[in-house]
């Protein structure tokens, strides 16, 4: 369950970016009012997700996939530049992520181990 709420978390926050991008300077009200409210919740459920999963994975997570889905969103949407070293870049934050995530869980199944308890 932490990790579907650590999804929804992202998907606010990467709407949250795109509103930004969208409000031009905090000039347009629509997209300022939905900048502010999707952060709120993002961050409001990110809390949520911090009682169960450690800081740096959740916060690679949350971090790694925001920038890699803005990224995109930004090449798709406003024709922003992607070349190789971004593409480059984009695959390091996935792996990055995959070995954060493996390296906790080799954590966990460590201490489980210590208890002869199944992680």
């Amino acid at each position: 369950m932490p990790y579907v709420l650590l999804s929804i978390s992202i998907v606010f926050e990467v709407i949250g970016t795109t509103m930004m991008k969208l409000s031009e300077g905090f000039t347009v009200l629509g997209p300022s009012a939905l900048t502010i409210v999707a952060y709120v919740v993002s961050f409001s459920i990110f809390v949520i997700v911090l009682k169960t999963v450690p800081l740096g994975l959740a916060y690679g997570i949350w971090g790694g996939t925001g920038t890699a889905l803005t990224t995109l969103i930004g090449c798709l949407v406003w024709n922003e530049p992607f070349g190789l070293f971004t593409g480059l870049g984009l695959g390091l934050v996935v792996v990055g992520i995959y070995l954060m995530n493996a390296g906790s869980q080799e954590e966990t199944d460590k201490e489980a181990a210590k208890f002869n308890v199944a992680a």
